[in-house]
Formats: C-alpha cells, structure tokens, sequence
C-alpha cells in the first residue's frame, strides 16, 4: 500500500522537524527549566486569614474593620459544653466550667473569657455596689445553684448567648486578638484550644465539647486546603492515566500525557511559591484544574499522530502533520482558556485572581511542553500503530449522519430549549452561608452547626451607635434610644441575642436602688449614668472592662446581635431592617451600618457579581477578537460567539432547576468555563474550515470531515475536563464543589452544541449541499462512496 505524504508545507511543520531533529536537546532543556521553575515551590505556604476573601476596598470588610479599631477586635473561639444528663446547674458542672475558664486565658493572644461563672453579677449592700463572678469558688449549696440559675436565666447577656433556655449547653467565649503580621498565630491558637478541649474532655469525660468562633473558622481554610490537594491531586492523576490508556492504547502516549501533566503542574506551583501567593481553599485547586486542562493539548496532538500512523505515515512523519493541523488550533484554545481565567482577576475577591492568574499560567505550561517536550519524547519512545483503512476503534461517523439526516429539528429544538433555560434563569438566588462552604462531616461545620442550633454561633451583625460627642452616652436620650433599638432587635425572629450596654445600665440602677425590680430602666439623670458606669468600671476585673462595648472617648456603644442560621437574604434582610430603624428612628450621629464577618460574606457575591460580569464580557471580546483573527473571517469569529455563550445559559437554567441556589463560586463559572468550551468550537470550526479551504468540500462534507478528524479527541478530551472537574466537587469546600459541578455541567452541554447544534447552524448559513451523500474517511481526505 503506498504511504501518504503529509503535508509539511508550513511553519508549524518546519517547527516540529526542528523538535524532532534536536528532540535530545529539547528533553533535557524543557525538564531543565521546569525544575528550575518548580524550585519555588518550597516558599508555598497556606494563608489562615478569612479576611483573604476580601478585596482592600471591600465596603463590608472596611465597615467590618472600623468597628475593630473603635472597639476591641472581636475574633473568639467559642468551647460550646453539653452535659450528658442536660444540665448545667450542678455542681460538677460549674467546676467544669470555672475550670475552663480558668485554663482558656492561656490560649495565645486571648484579652477576654467569658462564661457563666466568670459573669459580673451585680448587688448593693449597705456599703455600696458589689461586683462579683455570678459563680463562687467552692461546693455550692442546692440553693446557691437555684439562685445562679435564677440569675442566668433572667440576664439578658447571656440568655442564648452563654446558656440555653433548656439549661443544657453554656459555653466560654475567648476573645482574641489575632496578630496581622503572624501567619502561623492561627493554626498556634486553633492547636491549643483543641488540646485544651481534649485535656478538658479526660478530666470531664460527661461532658461534650464544641469548638467554633472566628478563629476557628480562619485555621479551617488551611485545613481544608491541604486535605484537598493531598486527595484530589492523587486521584485526579489516577483518572487521567485510566482515561489516557482508554482513549489512546498506546503506552507511549499515554506516558507522555503524564509526564507533561507533571511539568505543567509543578512549574505552575513553583511559579505560586516564587511570586510569594498563599494558597487558599481555591487557590489550592489551581493543580487539579491545571492537571484536568493540560490533558487536552497532549490527547488532540497524540490522537492526530495515531490516526497518521494509522493511515501509513511513519511516526516521525505523522508527528509533523500533527504538529501542522493542530499547533495552531492549540495555541487559540490555550489562549483563549487562559483569557478566560484571567477575567477572574476582575473578582473582588484576591483568591480569585490567584485561580485565575496561575491557571492561566498552568495552561500556557501545558502548551509549551506539548509542543516541545511531547512530540520530542513521542520521536524518541517506541510506538506501534497497525496501519488500516477501516476507521479506528472510535469513530463518529455515525453521529455526523444522524446530526446532518436530523439538522432542522436539532436547530430549532435547541433554540426552543436555550429559550425554557433563559426563561429559569430568575429562580436562581443567592445563598452565601460561609458555614455551609465547608461539607458535614468536617469538624468546624459539625460544631458550628451544634453550636448554632442550640446556643449561638458566628452569625452575627454589630453596630456602632454614636452619641454626637465625648461622653454623650451618659445622656438620658441616647441611652433611651439604644435601648428601644435594642428592644425592637430582640422582636425580630432571627435574632437569638443582643449584647447591649443598656441591659448593663438598667441592672446597676436596679441594684443601686435596693433592687427594686421596678427601677430596672435607665436613670433619668446624665449624673446618675455617668456615676454608675465609672463605680462599675472601677469594680471590675482586669480582663472584663468595657473596653469591648464603649469606645475609648465614651462617644459611641457597639451593639452586638447574635442570629439564627439563616439564608444570605435572611441575613441581608436583618441588616436592612435593621439600617432603616436606624434612619427612620433615631438621630443621624447614631446611625451605623451593620457590619461582622457574617454581613461580609454575605454580600461576597454582590460584591463580586460587577466585576465577574466585565470579566466574562471582556473574555467574551477577547476571545472572539481572537477567533476573528485566527479564522480570518468575521463570519466565523462571530459565529463562534454563539456555541461559547449557549453551554453557559443551559448550565444554569438547569442548575435553576435541579438547585437553584448560587454561590460567589458560582458567579465565577461564566468566566472560567467560556475560556474553556471555546476549545470545543476552535477544533471543530478549524477542522471544518480545512475541509472547506484546503479541500474544497461542501458544508455537509465539512462537517463530516470534522467529525472523523476531530470527533474522538473532542470527546476524550470532554471526558477527560469532565471527570477532572468531577474530581475537584469531590472537595469538602463548597466553593470548589459548586464550581467543579457546575464546570461538569457547562463541558457537557458545552460537546453536545459543538456535536448537535452548530454543524446544523453552520449548514443551515452555508448551504445543504452534500447533505445526502455517503462519504467515508481515506487517506489525507474524504472521497464520494456510491450510496
């Protein structure tokens, strides 16, 4: 049988000539500065900062911050306590917890404990105010625990806040100030509190113990970081191999397929670590996603040498006319998917644009070795190809039959669906409960949900109320007015508590007259304010002022409200509510924003949302500006438009369906998947217009000629992103697996357009001849068969 000559007249060919001539050379070289490049990987290190989520300019995070400098910072850790027999009032138990809080001022960086026992009770004698820890030291009478019990149950500071209705879960709150500079201050802080629990837990073995608070939250983004990579990286390697040997049966490429999935992943952590990037639960995904993306040069290119060996070229030949069809169309999809990614530098979010700069990145190392390292290795490497006529193993002939025989009803039916989708767009809302970021089962989540669900946790919003001047809390009027603010929060029914200075006021006025229960109010003299609260200041002991209420001037109070789990609109609602009040009810000095941890990821979306949106936009543009270019055709390039956007709008029209709650990470999947199912559309449409340039061919010929050159490698490669982003929702962090899934998604509908709706459109803007004939795959190209 005579060989077919491959077509070697270009640059590309030329190129890879070169490749093969010195592919000793290009080995040692590429591998030389992928390890010089990947030598920085040892500077990486993981960020336990939840503030990392937010931009410098983030309004809620600058609000959020303000509120710190005015105050004492608030980050705590909360030891949430469940007797095994439901009751806190016993003996044992306040032992247990005067011991906790004894032992929780060791945690590093603590300022404040507070617990049941430690509490400043307040009563008057005949020599004045007493201020004392609502539990002594020592054996307790039965009338002595009723009386604490009394006391707890009826202060309004601790109520869901430090004990429960039911008295059976308190807890000790420790307030920290966690060092800026510091990175390991987290994870020190995070340690010690759990051994504390577990030395606890040995001495009180009846007792459960919770851990949850700020601090906690920030060392599970570490955490969880590093579980991630050292699973799904493992596993993500053990689905290409599989799918790799699968697609190409050949030892040799799906060797080389491995090896410049290595390259590519460590020069792109190696790049993080010289460029100084911390990794984050997303950031950490970047070798996951980059080792899912560098597949798809390798499968296009070696897929493309198999089926020239196949037709009769030699190996080294059939890697030159590789490299002459697919250089160029590998290089617009590794262009246009780092476009994609890089729109997320358009985020507010910083992890953002780590993901997007360095999978970016990551996609431009994989190009390079493809084209260098790969068809260098694959000259060297023995490999064996039987040379047939037949159509291989896989083929899609018939699909490119079914898809042309049925061009109308696919066309119109896909543009009947694309329409439903749009049409469920709007059920989509936004829910960014950052508890619900982490998967059950991890132990932040699990004690938080505890915590939240039978006492308090870290939902909360606080307000900083401003009296108009120094030392003007002490006027009757602002003191009145906070305590009505207080009262109309405590009737709202996701508010669990209310931490406020006036509940403080009305117990010293109470108590500095005989503790008559009808002068628990606010004194109707700036005098009497003023005096009491400097007697009370002056009781208290060190650790437990008011530092963390009243700012340093006496100008202003915070108000700190404690809610249920709720909903990112729930939460947003209460602190509009809560702002409207504020305008509506009170003077223009006390007006406050709400702000805390909960309001900033809560409105990590929205802030988001602007900037992701010109991402995807400016993708878009690029993208088709560069499609334009490389097809030179404007038809084209516009065309191309509509098969990149289409997956993105079915993606989420069925997610509007099947969940229809988004998330910030949701928000991103535009950006990042429209960089990537162009890879689709610029394999077909190169194939397609080859076939219409080079060989004269009619639109429905084109098309089947696409088909049977490109058809398997689009699908292996889909396979290949679909089972690697799979991989990715197989984290325990919401934000990657709400990405990773809605990815999936978007690829798959991303192969069934490019497979079903664009040849018919293309047909259907082109011209219906050749429709009705038979054509079957020879050697360089395709020729007429009788029918």
């Amino acid at each position: 049988m005579e060989q077919p000559k491959p077509n070697n007249d270009n640059a590309f060919a030329s190129f890879a000539r070169q490749i093969i001539r010195w592919r000793y050379l290009v080995i040692i070289g590429t591998v030389a500065i992928a390890l010089l490049i990947a030598s920085g990987g040892r500077f990486l290190g993981f960020t336990s900062n939840y503030r990392v989520f937010f931009g410098e300019t983030n309004p809620f995070l600058e609000a959020y911050e303000t509120i710190q400098r005015i105050y004492s910072k608030n980050d705590n850790i909360l030891f949430v306590l469940e007797p095994e027999d439901g009751q806190v009032f016993t003996n044992s138990m306040m032992q247990a917890v005067a011991y906790l809080t004894s032992e929780a001022w060791k945690v590093p960086h603590s300022y404040r404990v507070d617990s049941l026992t430690n509490f400043q009770h307040i009563e008057a004698d005949e020599e004045g105010l007493v201020v004392a820890d609502l539990v002594a030291e020592g054996e307790l009478t039965q009338a002595q625990l009723d009386k604490i019990k009394q006391v707890a149950l009826k202060e309004p500071l601790l109520e869901n806040a430090l004990i429960t209705e039911k008295t059976n879960v308190t807890a000790v709150a420790v307030s920290i100030r966690v060092p800026d500079d510091d990175e390991t201050a987290v994870t020190e802080m995070a340690a010690y509190a759990r051994t504390l629990r577990d030395e606890f837990k040995s001495k009180h073995p009846g007792i459960e113990v919770y851990l949850t608070g700020t601090v906690m939250l920030s060392n599970s983004f570490p955490e969880i970081s590093q579980r991630d990579m050292s699973t799904l990286v493992p596993l993500m390697y053990v689905v290409i191999i599989v799918l790799s040997v699968f697609f190409l049966r050949s030892f040799a490429g799906t060797f080389g397929t491995l090896l410049v999935i290595i390259l590519s992943t460590i020069t792109t952590m190696g790049l993080m670590g010289w460029t100084g990037v911390k990794l984050t639960p997303l950031s950490a995904s970047v070798p996951t996603i980059v080792l899912t993306l560098a597949v798809a040069d390798s499968v296009h290119i070696l897929m493309t040498v198999i089926q020239s060996m196949r037709k009769g070229m030699s190996r080294h030949e059939a890697i030159v006319e590789s490299m002459r069809v697919n250089f160029m169309p590998v290089t617009i999809t590794s262009v246009t998917t780092a476009i994609g990614f890089m729109g997320l530098n358009l985020s507010d979010a910083p992890p953002f644009h780590d993901l997007g700069n360095y999978t970016a990145a990551g996609v431009m190392f994989a190009f390079f070795f493809s084209v260098t390292f790969l068809p260098a290795l694959i000259a060297i490497l023995p490999m064996k190809v039987k040379v047939s006529n037949k159509p291989g193993m896989f083929n899609l002939d018939g699909l490119a039959e079914f898809t042309i025989k049925n061009r109308k009803p696919l066309l119109w039916g896909t543009t009947a669906l694309v329409l439903v989708m749009v049409a469920l767009l709007p059920r989509l809302v936004i829910n960014d409960n950052f508890i619900d970021y982490f998967a059950k089962g991890f132990e932040f989540r699990d004690d938080s949900d505890f915590a939240i669900e039978n006492l308090t946790g870290v939902y909360t919003v606080e307000y900083s109320l401003g009296s108009g001047g120094p030392s003007a809390i002490n006027e009757p009027e602002y003191m009145a007015k906070v305590e009505e603010f207080a009262t109309w929060l405590r009737a709202q029914p996701e508010v669990k508590n209310v931490n406020v200075i006036t509940d403080t006021m009305k117990r010293l006025n109470k108590s500095m007259n005989a503790d008559n229960p009808e002068e628990y109010k606010i004194p109707g003299q700036r005098d009497l304010i003023a005096q009491y609260l400097l007697l009370y200041e002056m009781s208290l002991p060190l650790g437990l002022d008011l530092n963390n209420q009243i700012d340093v001037d006496k100008s202003a109070t915070r108000v700190v409200v404690s809610l249920d789990k709720l909903t990112t609109s729930e939460l947003q609602g209460v602190k509009e509510r809560s702002e409207v009040w504020l305008r509506e009810n009170a003077p223009e000095s006390m007006f406050s924003e709400g702000a805390s941890t909960s309001m900033m990821f809560t409105y990590i979306t929205r802030t988001n949302a602007e900037g992701l949106l010109f991402g995807t936009l400016l993708s878009i543009g690029l993208i088709t500006l560069t499609l334009l270019l490389t097809f030179r055709s404007a038809k084209f390039g516009l065309l191309s438009l509509i098969p990149n956007t289409l997956p993105i709008i079915l993606t989420f029209g069925l997610w509007a369906i099947i969940d229809g709650e988004i998330s910030v990470a949701a928000a991103t999947v535009a950006t990042i998947t429209i960089g990537i199912v162009v890879d689709d559309t610029v394999h077909f449409l190169s194939k397609y217009l080859r076939a219409r340039r080079e060989q004269q061919l009619n639109p429905a010929n084109a098309v089947r000629y696409a088909f049977s050159t490109v058809g398997v490698a689009l699908t292996a490669t889909t396979l290949i992103l679909v089972f690697g982003f799979m991989v990715l929702s197989a984290s325990i962090f919401k934000m990657n697996v709400q990405m990773g899934v809605l990815t999936t998604i978007t690829i798959i509908f991303a192969l069934v357009v490019d497979f079903l709706f664009l040849p018919a459109l293309l047909i259907k803007l082109e011209g219906e001849e050749g429709v009705d004939d038979v054509y079957s795959l020879q050697p360089n190209r395709l020729k007429p068969q009788t029918a």
